[in-house]
């Protein structure tokens, strides 16, 4: 049977300081982004359907709720890159004629964010593998 983990055993399982594969998935997740968000920047901008704004909406409450498990900054700061991109994203599919003047800057920015989000899982993924051997008990919190 399984039993539901709290705040502190998931950070101390996943967190990407001293988890090199989840700061790999990290990697390789913002290079995606980053990847999809420059394909993009030229693209129409594309009208989302309903069962998309529900999706999304599950999606920011599991993202919310990782972003109180980690408590780590750079964690931290991942997952809110990760939040306002996907709300950039559904704004301007869902509400197209309002941003339409801004699309250009709307996706620059994301880009932007994605570029963020990608240098410092970079930088975690660097940490984590010069420091494999840090657990929960040799790294008193993240830094």
């Amino acid at each position: 049977m399984m039993r539901n983990l709290s705040d502190h055993e998931i950070h101390a399982l996943y967190c990407p300081v001293k988890n090199s594969r989840s700061a790999l998935f990290l990697v390789a997740c913002f290079s995606m982004m980053v990847f999809v968000g420059w394909k993009g920047l030229h693209k129409a901008p594309e009208h989302k359907s309903i069962v998309e704004l529900l999706f999304y909406i599950v999606v920011a409450a599991a993202l919310a709720r990782l972003l109180v498990a980690f408590t780590c900054w750079r964690e931290r700061l991942v997952i809110t890159v990760v939040i306002v991109s996907l709300l950039i994203g559904v704004v301007t599919g869902f509400v197209p004629s309002i941003f339409r003047q801004h699309t250009e800057v709307l996706r620059s920015g994301k880009l932007a964010l994605s570029l963020l989000g990608l240098l410092v899982s970079l930088t975690v993924l660097v940490q984590s593998v010069r420091n494999p051997n840090a657990g929960p008990s040799r790294v008193p919190h993240c830094l």
